[in-house]
């Protein structure tokens, strides 16, 4: 099974929400996409922004993470939530249905194209199939006519044998 640049954003996506889910901190629970898919309110109205020397707190940053525990966080933020697994094997279908669709029309395509590109030499093969056809009828109508020709010959000569033979006797 190969995997697609879309296929692993999608899986990097569902793993931010499942990071924010598993962290339960404040911050990452009002940025984390909801399950729908539309992003949460904010619980309070944002302050206004006035500049400060000191950039805002940000929050610490997750340690990296093997592909495995990756795979881990999102398998229980799927467990944990059926409408969010649901979506996600959704847009996997849905993404699968259209790699498939792009490969049908990818492989009509081409086979168009070669249909299009041999159509001349399929042409021209019946046409020379036919006339070799009509050559070897032709060939076999004049051969059984100078046969027939032939026949004909060797009959007279015989029945003027016959009819100088039997005066003689």
């Amino acid at each position: 099974m190969t995997t697609t640049p879309k296929m692993i954003a999608s899986w990097l996506a569902g793993l931010a929400v499942a990071g924010a889910v598993l962290t339960g901190g404040a911050a990452a629970q009002s940025s984390a996409p909801a399950p729908g898919g539309a992003a949460a309110a904010p619980a309070t109205p944002a302050a206004p922004a006035t500049p400060t020397a000191e950039p805002p707190a940000t929050p610490p940053a997750a340690p990296a993470a093997t592909p495995e525990d990756a795979r881990k966080a999102c398998s229980a933020a799927m467990n944990a939530d059926p409408k969010f697994a649901a979506e996600i094997v959704k847009v996997a279908d849905e993404r699968a249905q259209l790699k498939r669709d792009a490969d049908t029309l990818a492989a009509h395509l081409d086979a168009d194209k070669h249909v299009q590109r041999n159509e001349r030499h399929v042409i021209y093969a019946y046409a020379a199939m036919w006339i070799i056809a009509a050559a070897f009828v032709f060939y076999l109508w004049r051969r059984q006519a100078a046969l027939q020709a032939e026949i004909l010959h060797l009959r007279r000569e015989l029945d003027a044998a016959e009819a100088g033979g039997k005066g003689r006797t």
